[in-house]
Parts: structure tokens; sequence; C-alpha cells
């Protein structure tokens, strides 16, 4: 990708979720270091945050994402043409964002974290686990 392609992406982005201004996690590929670049970040409200060179670990977030999707669409599905794949690893990335539940996350997505739902969805889930408990607390003991 170009620098004018990733801002392009970027801003697609912030037009999607107005409001959000998350950190910009990045390598230190020539797209990402130029002075027009950083301008454009900070034109937009952006912190950006370089990873060590000649340290992939330290991306270790969009690494496992990158993997998930392989795993998850590229090598379990037959991808019919460039139509198909586009739509077939969009429905994959939908799915990662609003359906799939990641343990670093508690349990809950990113649409979770990025809609601020967290303190909803993890009152629900302890009222149901206090519920389940007082039920089963009655089948065994009060039955």
């Amino acid at each position: 990708m170009q620098e004018y392609d990733v801002q392009m992406t970027i801003q697609r982005a912030l037009e999607k979720y107005p409001g959000v201004r998350p950190r910009l996690i990045t390598d230190n590929g020539s797209q990402y270091i130029s002075k027009d670049f950083t301008e454009y970040l900070r034109s937009v409200g952006l912190q950006h945050v370089r990873t060590s060179i000649a340290y992939p670990q330290s991306n270790g977030k969009i690494e496992r994402y990158h993997r998930t999707i392989h795993e998850e669409c590229l090598a379990k599905k037959s991808l019919l043409n460039l139509d198909d794949a586009r739509k077939q690893i969009a429905d994959t990335i939908n799915y990662y964002n609003t359906k799939r539940f990641h343990s670093s996350l508690f349990y809950l997505t990113p649409d979770d974290f990025l809609n601020n739902r967290i303190t909803e969805k993890l009152t629900i889930r302890n009222t149901k686990l206090r519920l389940a408990q007082q039920v089963r607390y009655e089948v065994r003991y009060a039955g």
C-alpha cells in the first residue's frame, strides 16, 4: 500500500465510526513514516505508535488477526473468484468483529468495545450466572 491508500483507508474508517479515535499501531514501512502521513494523523486527531524495527512480535495484535482470518476463512473455504473471495473475507471480518467472542476482551466482541457496551454486557452476564447458580442450588437442595 502507498501512503495515499493508507490515508484513504483510515479516512473511510473514521467516516464509518465518527467520534472514535483509536491509537494507530504500525510497522515502520515508508508509507507510515513520512512527514505527510504524520501531518495527516495529527489533522484527524489520531495517535500513532510505531513498532520496533525488525521485531514483528511487537505488532502481535494485527499478526494474530491475520492468522485468524487465514485459519477461519482462507484455509477452510473455497474462493471461486475475486468477488467471491472479497465477500467471504468481508463476512469473516464482520463475524470476527461483531459475533466472535475474544478471550483477551473478557469474551466480548470488538464491537462491544467500540460501542462502549462493556459494563452492560458484563453486568448481564454476571446476572445470568447468579441466576443459574441459584437455580442449580434450588434443584440440588430444595427440590
